[in-house]
Parts: C-alpha cells; sequence; structure tokens
C-alpha cells in the first residue's frame, strides 16, 4: 500500500510540475517571440522610413514599391521568396491595417509617397533558418531537469509517507500485541465454560459461551496470521508445491461440510499444476475460498472450483450463486472488516478472510480479483507457476 502511495505521490508530483514547466515554457516563449518580432518590426519601419536598406543586408528582408496602377517594383529581395511570391505577398500586405505591424510570418510596414506610390517593407521569418543545435540543447536540458525533478521527487516521497507508515506501523504492532493478549483470556474463558458444562445440565448458554469462545479464538488467530502477512513476518523459503493435490485435498475435506448445508461441489482440477510457495498458507488459501463460497452462496446452489493452467500462471477460479452485491461491496470485498454501511445483515460482512486470502496471494507474487456475472460471484486467483 505505501509503495502505492509512493508511486502516486512521485505521478501526481510530477504530473503538476510538467503542467506548470510547460506553462511557463509557453509563456516565455511566446513572451520572447513577441520581442523578438517587435525588434523586427523597428528594424522594418526604419527602413520604409528612410527608404533604402543599408546595415541591415544580414536580414531577411524585402522592399518593393507599388504604383497606382498595381505595378510592382522590387528594390530589394534578400528573403527566400522568388520574386513573383514577393510581388504577391505585397499586394496582401498593402490590404491590411495600417494599424497592423504582422500577417502570418512577415513583420512589415509601408509608407505613402507623394506621388501616390506605396513603399513596402517586410521581413520574411520563415528565412531565418533554425538552430538545430539549440534545439537540441534544449531536449537535453529539458530531459535532464524533468529526471532530476523526478529523482528529488522520489526521494521526498520517503518522508512524506513516513507519518503514514508509522501509523501503519502503531496499528500493526497494536493488533498483533493485542491478539497476543486476548489469547489467554479467552482459553480462560473457554476452559471454565467446557468445566461448568461438565459439571451441570446441559444447558444453551454454556453452549453459546463455547461457540463464541471458539469464534473469538479463531478471529485471534487470523488477525496474528494477517499481522504476520502485513508485517512481511512470513519470510520463508518457498518450495515446489503441487497446487492440483492441494485443491483435490480441500475439496474432499469441504465436500461434508457443503453437503451438511444443502450444497454440492463440483470441481475440474487439471494434473500436476505447480507452483513455488508454502504449503500451509495456500491450503488456508483455498480453505478461505471454498469457506466463503459455502457461506454466502444461496441455498442449494452448486459451488465450482477449477484450476488450470495459462502460459506461466496457475488459475484458480472458485464460484457460487449469490446475491446481488452493490458496486461498493465489490470494491471492498477484500478489505477487513468491511461492512457495507447501513446493513446489518450478516452477508454484508466478510470479516478478515478474504483480506487475509489477498495478503497469502500478494506474498506469492501473485493477483486475486472477485467479479459478479449472471448471478454468481467469481473469485480468481492467479498464480506464477514453477
Amino acid at each position: 500500500m505505501l509503495t502505492k502511495l509512493r508511486k502516486q505521490f512521485v505521478i501526481i508530483t510530477m504530473s503538476l510540475l510538467a503542467a506548470v514547466i510547460l506553462l511557463l515554457f509557453f509563456i516565455s516563449n511566446h513572451y520572447d517571440r513577441y520581442w523578438d518580432d517587435y525588434d523586427t518590426y523597428r528594424i522594418v519601419k526604419l527602413v520604409a522610413k528612410n527608404g533604402y536598406v543599408k546595415d541591415y543586408s544580414d536580414e531577411a528582408i524585402a522592399m518593393v514599391t507599388v504604383e497606382e496602377d498595381g505595378k510592382t517594383t522590387i528594390m530589394v529581395n534578400d528573403t527566400d521568396l522568388s520574386d513573383k511570391d514577393v510581388k504577391k505577398v505585397s499586394r496582401s500586405l498593402l490590404k491590411r491595417s495600417k494599424k497592423d505591424w504582422k500577417w502570418r510570418n512577415y513583420v512589415y510596414s509601408f509608407k505613402e509617397k507623394k506621388d501616390g506610390v506605396w513603399q513596402l517593407v517586410f521581413i520574411d521569418l520563415d528565412s531565418y533558418s533554425s538552430s538545430s543545435g539549440q534545439f537540441l540543447l534544449t531536449i537535453v536540458f529539458t530531459v535532464f531537469g524533468f529526471l532530476l525533478l523526478t529523482g528529488v521527487s522520489i526521494y521526498l516521497s520517503r518522508f512524506i509517507i513516513q507519518p503514514a507508515q508509522d501509523a501503519i506501523n502503531r496499528e500493526k504492532q497494536f493488533v498483533s500485541d493485542a491478539s497476543h493478549e486476548l489469547k489467554t483470556p479467552i482459553a480462560a474463558i473457554r476452559a471454565n465454560a467446557q468445566v461448568l458444562q461438565n459439571q451441570t445440565e446441559p444447558n444453551r448458554y454454556l453452549d453459546h459461551i463455547l461457540s463464541e469462545t471458539k469464534r473469538m479464538e479463531h478471529l485471534v488467530q487470523d488477525l496474528l496470521g494477517l499481522s504476520k502477512l502485513d508485517g512481511n513476518e512470513q519470510i520463508v523459503n518457498f518450495t515446489r508445491v503441487n497446487l492440483s493435490k492441494i485443491c483435490e485435498e480441500m475439496i474432499l475435506s469441504y465436500e461434508s461440510l457443503a453437503y451438511e448445508e444443502g450444497k454440492l461441489i463440483e470441481d475440474q482440477i487439471a494434473d500436476d499444476v505447480w507452483v513455488l510457495g508454502q504449503e500451509s498458507q495456500l491450503k488456508q488459501l483455498i480453505t478461505i475460498l471454498l469457506d466463503n463460497a459455502i457461506k454466502y452462496s444461496l441455498d442449494k446452489s452448486v459451488i465450482h472450483i477449477s484450476l488450470k493452467q495459462e502460459k506461466k500462471k496457475a488459475v484458480l477460479q472458485v464460484s457460487n450463486p449469490s446475491q446481488a452485491y452493490s458496486e461498493e461491496v465489490m470494491d471492498n470485498l477484500f478489505e477487513r472488516f468491511y461492512q457495507a454501511e447501513g446493513s446489518r445483515h450478516s452477508t454484508s460482512s466478510f470479516g478478515l478472510g478474504l483480506a487475509i486470502a489477498k495478503g497469502i496471494v500478494k506474498h506469492h507474487q501473485g493477483q486475486v480479483k472477485a467479479w459478479q456475472d449472471k448471478g454468481a460471484m467469481f473469485l480468481e486467483v492467479r498464480l506464477p507457476v514453477k
């Protein structure tokens, strides 16, 4: 989760920085170009006023006179345009307003002489060759700056998420400590209740106490297991495990339980699907998936479990007919103790089972997902094969 949080921080930070840099670059470029064009206009205006080109021979400048009958005479053409194009551009510029000084890529100025002849001077900005070296240098500095900012963002993200890391560590420590502390009083309650049960007549209240203490023991055990998964305490040497055999063994164990609930389990298990993992955790994973399917499936339904190999992945899928859940429930299905808001129905809360299943799958570098289709709930696990 913290890794995902760091990635989000870096992505958001770099996106904002990139947007700001692009905006500043656009504004700066627009500002510089405006003043470059305006400086060019000052040159054009000075040439038009003097009526000759002297010190500006290195400019891509053209000077043209246009008489009343439309006759056009080119006095100077230092642009990349042909004489025909210069005359065409000149006629187009003369139709422009005197207040204008730029049209397309032409910066121009014209002056009317006493004899009715117009003198037009313009500079063709396209005639200036762009500097490829300068452009390449800009790209290099941009890429270098972006990489530098990315590195700084990654470095700073460590400090940004540190409070979250500390809070999560405190939560994990509290859960672990509380679970260990609860084990002793729960065991004492169960032992005393069993003694009373043996010394008295059958009592439904004692039966309920024993049932709830058993449930609490399982809950504490689940909390400890989840705490270890979250804290990466399960650092073990994985071995090559036959997932097909594990599935067959766990299905055989749960067939009787499903039958007692009036449900059936149908399986389609491919032979010899091997994965690298811890056998006890994989058994717990399948136990959680089957238990969840039996508990939350509709009455007299058929539960399907399949295992196959797709390329380099072992695909384990469990499906069962179920009630329709909202999008909110599906999005939070693997969150611990999630309960739909405003609902107290037992099927709205999935406890710790699926959260532990997700932790086991993540510990085995796999993926797990859930979805609904045609009135059925699907849980799919993908694990790398060995």
